[in-house]
């Protein structure tokens, strides 16, 4: 049964299966923890295998406990045997995405196999997704450090998700890919800002193939169409998030009027604020970046005069957080005694701020060149 095991993990999408070896576990030798999922319903196998352990009878001490800890994480509904597993492996051609597709694309392995991908969304009222999401959930505990549990029994959380559709022997199954979830935080007077939450994971074998973009690309579509939405906000955003961002709000924004090459150049304008609120829900933060992602890609950065144009407009941007330093610092003159005083100049001092400023400005080219690669890459 191991072997057919390893067969399905190997040779199909059947069933994905984790090692969890980076913690320190005491009392083992040969310590192994893992844990089978199939790969659509997430129905698990978990098992803890070692080749000799510590006892209170022995060795006068005690082992952590290990399976405990697992226990705490994974939902009730697992097994640890493996033939029942194989036989919820066999049940996955049942398994049907839950909720509703908002979009579906191809991508080109490295064997030329055209693949299929959906995206989903869901809630709490699609039959079954509850318990489905308790078991997708556990994959943040095993790839996200600072994550935690999600209480879903508020129906303000909207959940996307993200399968591959695939055809074994005559069947069509879907394996998970990943998924994100949005919470709809109420706008006074009649207005919704949903906001993503940290808990956005696409699994490391689907990593890098492009999913998130099209997952992120997906949920502001989704929300564009929905004349309650004011904006699409992000809760703690990661730099890998923000940068996936920047990609996605790039693109949908590149073909609106507002952000014509042409007018780039001019600085950045009312109409781009409004019409990137109004059609795309992006806020006005969001749209400064994006313009100033395109006006790089429209700008001769080898002509010395439009450089300098450039980079005095991203800078003026960047200056703000030292502005404000500057006015704490004019207080500061008025309240402080001399020595305080000088202990504080050190931490504002002018030469210092110049070099951050120019450090954020080569940083933010270096995060849009990246961006402009990205779309060109695309086109």
């Amino acid at each position: 049964m191991e072997k057919k095991l390893a067969e399905y993990k190997c040779d199909t999408n059947e069933a994905t299966c984790l090692k969890l070896g980076s913690e320190v576990a005491f009392g083992y030798k040969g310590l192994q923890i893992q844990l089978f999922y199939t790969a659509g319903n997430l129905s698990t196998l978990f098992k803890v295998k070692y080749s000799s352990k510590v006892t209170d009878t022995f060795d006068c001490v005690e082992a952590d406990d290990v399976e405990g800890k697992i226990r705490e994480i994974i939902p009730a509904g697992f097994t640890s045997n493996t033939d029942d597993f194989i036989s919820l492996l066999e049940k996955e051609a049942n398994f049907k995405p839950f909720g509703t597709m908002l979009h579906s694309y191809t991508v080109h392995n490295e064997e030329a196999e055209q693949l299929t991908y959906q995206i989903h969304k869901a809630d709490i009222s699609c039959p079954g997704f509850q318990e489905y999401h308790e078991r997708l959930q556990t994959f943040l505990m095993w790839f996200i450090e600072t994550a935690s549990f999600l209480d879903i029994d508020d129906d303000r959380w909207d959940f996307f998700l993200v399968f591959e559709k695939y055809n074994k022997d005559g069947e069509t199954l879907y394996a998970t890919v990943g998924y994100m979830t949005v919470y709809n935080y109420y706008v006074y007077p009649d207005k919704t800002r949903p906001r993503v939450s940290s808990q956005m994971l696409i699994l490391p074998p689907f990593q890098g193939e492009g999913h998130g973009a099209q997952l992120l690309e997906a949920v502001h579509r989704f929300y564009c169409s929905l004349p309650k939405v004011q904006d699409i906000t992000a809760e703690d955003p990661s730099e890998n998030y923000v940068k996936l961002r920047d990609y996605v709000l790039t693109k949908l924004c590149q073909n609106l009027p507002s952000f014509d090459a042409d007018k780039l150049h001019l600085g950045f304008s009312a109409d781009m604020i409004r019409e990137a609120q109004e059609k795309l829900k992006i806020n006005k933060k969001h749209a400064r970046r994006v313009y100033e992602i395109l006006r790089l890609r429209a700008t001769d950065m080898s002509d010395e005069e439009k450089a300098r144009a450039y980079r005095l407009e991203v800078k003026k941007r960047l200056f703000g957080p030292y502005r404000k330093n500057q006015r704490e610092l004019a207080k500061m003159r008025k309240c402080l005694r001399p020595e305080e005083l000088v202990s504080h100049m050190g931490q504002l001092d002018t030469q210092t701020q110049h070099e951050e400023l120019e450090k954020s400005y080569q940083l933010a080219l270096e995060d849009y060149r990246r961006v402009i690669e990205r779309l060109a890459s695309q086109a």
